[in-house]
């Protein structure tokens, strides 16, 4: 039992491994993408829907915060791939007992979108790092394969995006948290 136990982690591993490169693989600069007006707050909420189990699973109270119709000229698929990485990370990041915020706020002709978590957060002089393909911090007992930010960092590329990592001090549970911000152009 615990052999197969094994072996279907270890597949697990690979089959996300596989779908990361491939992503990866399907954004390479030189190829353009097709836009249209996207909703993220829609997008945002299915991802949620999506991920509510694993948030389940950990006793991670996961939140969603959307003001409204936010607008983005973009490509759907990538968007949702996007906020899946974003979430994906935050709840696997996140203590057992925390909390991720998604957060969509409409301001002055853009879109923020925040997604925040209570984590041990990236230390400043690793987060331009941390936006590599295959890195991962040193220390780090989580599984991964160092390509979940490095795709969100492409995405948010193609789209004219602005990425930025921050701190975000949240929680008594003695991780600083991080929050990674996109700020989109909004589509009227």
């Amino acid at each position: 039992d615990h052999a197969l136990t094994q072996i279907a982690a270890g597949t697990k591993r690979a089959s996300h491994l596989v779908e990361q490169l491939l992503t990866l693989a399907r954004l390479d600069p030189n190829l353009s993408i097709a836009k249209t007006p996207v909703r993220l707050d829609e997008l945002a909420a299915e991802v949620c829907a999506d991920q509510a189990g694993a948030a389940l699973a950990k006793g991670i109270q996961l939140e969603l915060e959307a003001g409204g119709d936010a607008r983005v000229l973009g490509n759907a698929d990538l968007l949702r791939i996007l906020l899946r990485n974003l979430v994906d990370n935050a709840l696997r990041y996140s203590p057992a007992g925390g909390q991720v915020l998604i957060t969509l706020v409409m301001a002055a002709g853009k879109v923020h979108l925040g997604v925040s978590d209570n984590g041990p957060g990236i230390p400043d002089a690793q987060r331009s790092q941390a936006l590599e393909r295959f890195h991962r911090l040193v220390g780090q007992e989580i599984e991964g394969s160092g390509l979940g930010l490095s795709i969100v960092a492409r995405i948010a590329e193609q789209h004219g995006a602005a990425l930025t990592l921050e701190d975000c001090l949240r929680g008594d549970e003695g991780g600083r948290g991080l929050q990674v911000a996109v700020l989109f152009d909004a589509k009227a």
